[in-house]
């Protein structure tokens, strides 16, 4: 287990150190596993958009074929943030409906396209981007932001509706019939009652589909020409000058988002994926 961590742990600690290092200091034999003179200079780089914070006489070099990249990292990131929301917003509406008529109007069929749902998230990527890049190719949609969220909601729906529906269960049918016979209306069942006491698992189902659509590489990528943040820290390394520190720093600007939810977040997180394992 320990052998386990260190092999998980040792690329993250090499990232965050090496952010706090300058290019000459990275680059030494053998590698200074903790920062001699710490600096915040790759931060302030990347938030002035400057993929040069040292000078040659530093070891650093010039790297201003970055600098582009760079300057879109933070623009990236925001259009990232909006874009998740985005889904998040879709899911929790159309996700949330459809998992409630999962849950309370068994029809025929209802158990096929339920398991026909959750089959969908094996589905890999590579398998349907080619009619998605045609599609959005006529439709005029390439590197947009609905070419993203269309895209995102093909994987992010079925983790969704399997979330809410585990929660819906777990409501009692008689609370809405006894709100019915009182003349409530099912849509009024379904705000004032259902969803207060769903609410953990909104809460979940949106903080895991906003996870899956911050980190989304392959159709950010395919789609889109660097609109989101994780194709542009990708894409610092395929230039033919670039800093390492600079290139750290930026994974560790695109990890912030996940880290904070994760933490700050991390019940609702674990209640909502024991809930829908046990369904």
């Amino acid at each position: 287990m320990l052998l386990f961590a260190i092999w998980v742990l040792f690329p993250l600690y090499f990232t965050v150190t090496s952010s706090f290092m300058t290019p000459a200091e990275v680059g030494r034999v053998p590698f200074h596993w903790v920062p001699e003179r710490p600096t915040l200079a790759n931060y302030s780089a990347i938030l002035r958009g400057d993929s040069t914070p040292f000078s040659d006489d530093a070891g650093g070099g010039v790297v201003a074929s970055s600098t582009n990249a760079v300057e879109r990292l933070m623009p990236a990131m925001g259009r990232s943030v909006i874009v998740g929301l985005v889904v998040v917003f879709i899911n929790l509406v159309v996700g949330g409906a459809a998992a409630y008529a999962f849950s309370r109007y068994p029809f025929r069929g209802a158990k096929i396209a339920y398991l026909g749902l959750l089959a969908s998230r094996v589905v890999p990527a590579i398998a349907i981007v080619s009619p998605f890049f045609v599609f959005f190719r006529k439709t005029e949609l390439l590197n947009t932001a609905p070419a993203l969220i269309i895209s995102y909601l093909v994987f992010t729906l079925p983790l969704a509706i399997w979330l809410l529906k585990s929660y819906f269960d777990s409501v009692p049918k008689e609370l809405e019939e006894a709100a019915m016979l009182d003349g409530a209306s099912r849509l009024k069942c379904l705000i004032s009652i259902v969803l207060p006491l769903a609410r953990p698992g909104l809460i979940a189902a949106g903080l895991l589909v906003f996870l899956e659509a911050w980190s989304e590489f392959f159709y950010a990528l395919v789609l889109t020409n660097e609109l989101t943040a994780p194709p542009v820290v990708a894409g610092l390394q395929n230039l033919q000058q670039f800093s390492w520190t600079t290139l750290a720093a930026a994974s560790i600007f695109s990890l912030i988002p996940p880290v904070l939810i994760a933490v700050l977040f991390q019940r609702y997180i674990v209640s909502g994926l024991a809930r829908g394992s046990v369904r």
